[in-house]
């Protein structure tokens, strides 16, 4: 959240939804820039669970790290400080336990492959941010209870544009590995939009990845306000300004404009710096059509995008004049049509598995290992040599996530009606009883983590009862 003091006001509680690449992040940002909850949480129980959240967090941050440096170096290691919190990550409502969270993490080790690890969460511990979001099932949301006095968001991006960015787009665990072993991402983005651009059946995956969600949205959409990435972009001002008169927070086109001054144009995703394309200078709308190819239309329209783009406000599909391809589309195309995925300038093949879209695409025949789903987590899709390890890192981690939603669940289970000596009690108890399970990591760091979090809770605990 920025310091933008003279526009930050109390307002409500906001919740986000939108596919990835459609302004989602920008969204969030300006959102998060107009103020944050007049209340920080709905509860004693929630500001306790809120408060020992980072200490769970590292605790399985450094489980994470536990078995793969059993047999790996540190720097071999690649798993961006994105994911170290306990909701960091992408993360989504369950579709099984109606009373669990999702979030994915991404993991990878040089030379050896990478997967992603979903872990699973208590739903009420995404009241830990100030505003909940997520990539996934947006139709399921707006009747959630627990959620419905939160004020619904959505970005939207015109579908073609975001598979054009996804296209160009460096991921968390790829951008941690270019800044240890190469150094810079030179022309590494036009490598990879070529790489996935020409993998038809990857395409096709993303495409029908994106045709799920808009069927999802577009059940919703009147719940939920629409903000579209191209308004943003083009009228960013005034475009605030109706963001800010949604969150009852109305501030004026001045204030709009220092606001956007602030945000536009940088990093809005923290420790992933690769999210923006330094090198692009700001967002262009329409810039896919120099580099999507009538190939790829074809797949859009196969799968029935035509009626979102006009639903949402964007112009119908119209193949291109195949003359007026630019270069990078004449290259495209072509390979597509060998049945060549192009790999120029990949040959380093960790960059090629780092960054292969394992999320947000459906399944397709690209080999991948897929464990079963366990109560705890899961191992969803791995492109990793070292089974034996990736074996015993999925049975360790569904070890420390039992353990970690026994210590969440034991909070929910505290009466909320006790007086201030009882909670110190019960906090206590928990304190106590789990001391072990952190200790056992040999972590100083971690324990004094776990001393200041709890010293911070029962210093809260005083302030509500004074």
């Amino acid at each position: 959240m920025g310091n933008f003091e003279s526009i930050m006001s109390p307002m409500g509680k906001s919740l986000v939804v939108g596919a990835p690449r459609t302004g989602f992040a920008l969204l969030l940002n300006i959102l998060g820039e107009l103020g944050r909850p007049a209340y920080d949480v709905d509860s004693q129980i929630q500001r306790a669970v809120n408060i020992l959240t980072p200490l769970l967090g590292d605790y399985l941050y450094l489980n994470v790290l536990k078995i793969l440096r059993g047999k790996y170096a540190d720097r071999d290691i690649i798993y961006n400080q994105t994911f170290r919190p306990l909701l960091g990550g992408p993360f989504w409502l369950d579709e099984e336990n109606k009373t669990q969270a999702c979030v994915r993490k991404y993991v990878g080790v040089k030379d050896v492959g990478d997967f992603t690890l979903v872990v699973y969460l208590p739903k009420a511990t995404l009241h830990y941010h100030d505003r909940v979001h997520s990539h996934y099932f947006p139709a399921r949301w707006p009747d959630e209870a627990e959620f419905s006095h939160y004020t619904r968001f959505a970005s939207m991006r015109n579908p073609l544009g975001a598979l054009y960015s996804a296209a160009f787009s460096i991921n968390a665990i790829t951008g941690e590995y270019i800044d240890r072993f190469i150094g810079d991402e030179g022309d590494l983005r036009q490598k990879f939009a070529q790489f996935r651009l020409s993998d038809i059946k990857m395409v096709d995956g993303l495409i029908t990845h994106a045709g799920n969600y808009l069927k999802d949205f577009s059940l919703v959409s009147d719940r939920y306000n629409v903000f579209r990435w191209e308004d943003i972009i083009q009228h960013p001002a005034q475009t605030i300004v109706e963001i800010s008169r949604c969150c009852e927070n109305e501030i004026s086109l001045t204030e709009a404009q220092k606001l956007w001054d602030r945000i536009a144009y940088k990093n809005l995703t923290g420790k992933h710096r690769y999210n923006f394309r330094r090198n692009k200078g700001h967002g262009v709308v329409d810039d896919w059509k120099y580099f999507l190819c009538n190939e790829h239309l074809e797949l859009f329209k196969q799968h029935h995008i035509d009626e979102f783009l006009c639903e949402f406000g964007y112009a119908p599909i119209t193949y291109f004049d195949e003359k007026d391809y630019s270069p990078f589309q004449r290259k495209v195309s072509h390979a597509i049509r060998q049945g060549e995925v192009l790999t120029e300038g990949l040959k380093d093949r960790n960059l090629q598995i780092f960054n292969w879209n394992k999320s947000n695409i459906v399944k397709t025949d690209h080999a991948f290992v897929r464990y079963p789903r366990k109560n705890f987590s899961c191992v969803e899709r791995a492109n990793f040599s070292d089974h034996e390890i990736l074996d015993e890192f999925s049975e360790h981690i569904e070890d420390v996530m039992g353990r970690v939603n026994q210590f969440i669940d034991m909070i929910y289970a505290t009466d909320e009606a006790e007086t201030e000596q009882a909670w110190r009690d019960a906090m206590n108890h928990i304190k106590g009883r789990y001391q072990s399970m952190f200790n056992e990591m040999n972590s100083t760091e971690l324990m004094d983590l776990y001393e200041q979090r709890f010293s911070l809770l029962f210093d809260v605990l005083g302030e509500c009862e004074s």
